[in-house]
């Protein structure tokens, strides 16, 4: 799932500062003189908020200086960590998996709902429109959220292929038109407001936006709905920073919860757990079947 943090766009070139390896003016030796966090932008207020409380309360445990990096997309979060210019971010499965492979990320912990409490994508339509199936969608506009993501992308994606019995490539010739909103809160919105046919999104993300305020979850019919999603968000760390901050962090994020439950509710989420990488397989297994490379699919 993609779990989704914050508000307000910087350039990459933007966030340089001292080099991203020296040693801090005041954490120990080897560590980052400033630890950056990324976050996506978000039409909700809320989510901005408690992105940069995140950070503020991790730079208070760590006592080094943190900073909230704001990113556009996946893909520039991606590309962010890949280039040092982030350390730490949360990413939904199938954009930790390409982070894996493209940047270095290691995982640190996965946000969720606890295992055994996976969540699934769905395919939503305006609550008045004619649509029943997915196969009454032929020749209409669809949404997806963005390349990179695993509830708003990859996984309706195979849904659809499974649904409609297509290839991977006949997807984009079933509709008379597949774009991309830039995030699910746009995709949301979209559809709440009669804007597009449907739009694929994660199974909490209605009533989570919904609860922010955004627009009213009577507004949106959901119509199917993807096999369960193992690994949960994936907060992950850039691979060579030290490992006595690395499980610094960790400490820090497994017990977050305890603390601040309030920011785990904004995200539809409960807290950060233990999870290993092969948590994740599944997702890995999806992609293959998808036979597209992670180059392929973010230039969709």
């Amino acid at each position: 799932m993609a779990l989704f943090i914050s508000a307000m766009l910087l350039a990459l070139a933007g966030c340089g500062g001292k080099e991203e390896g020296a040693s801090g003016g005041d954490g120990p030796e080897g560590w980052p003189s400033v630890l950056r966090v990324g976050s996506m932008p978000m039409e909700d207020g809320e989510m901005s908020r408690t992105a940069d409380q995140f950070s503020k309360d991790l730079g208070e445990y760590l006592g080094i200086k943190v900073e909230t990096f704001q990113g556009e997309d996946y893909n520039m979060m991606i590309e962010a960590m890949r280039s040092k210019k982030i350390d730490l971010t949360t990413y939904g499965p199938f954009g930790y998996i390409i982070a894996v492979e493209r940047s270095d990320a290691k995982l640190l912990a996965s946000m969720g709902n606890g295992p055994g409490s996976e969540g699934t994508s769905v395919i939503i339509v305006p609550k008045d429109s004619p649509v029943q199936t997915v196969q009454d969608l032929k020749g209409k506009d669809f949404l997806f959220a963005d390349p990179a993501s695993t509830t708003g992308h990859l996984y309706p994606r195979a849904t659809l292929m499974k649904l409609l019995g297509l290839k991977n490539d006949e997807v984009p010739e079933f509709f008379g038109n597949v774009s991309f909103s830039g995030g699910h809160d746009k995709s949301l919105l979209a559809i709440a407001n009669g804007d597009a046919d449907a739009a694929a999104t994660c199974s909490q993300c209605i009533q989570m936006f919904a609860d922010s305020g955004l627009f009213n979850a009577e507004d949106i019919r959901v119509i199917a709905e993807s096999d369960p999603i193992k690994g949960g968000g994936a907060l992950a760390y850039r691979g060579d920073l030290p490992q006595d901050l690395v499980d610094k962090m960790r400490e820090f994020a497994l017990g977050y919860s305890e603390k601040h439950p309030e920011y785990f509710e904004a995200l539809g989420a409960k807290g950060f757990f233990s999870a290993e990488d092969s948590d994740f397989d599944g997702v890995r297994e999806v992609a293959e079947m998808l036979e597209m490379s992670p180059t392929e699919m973010l230039s969709q």
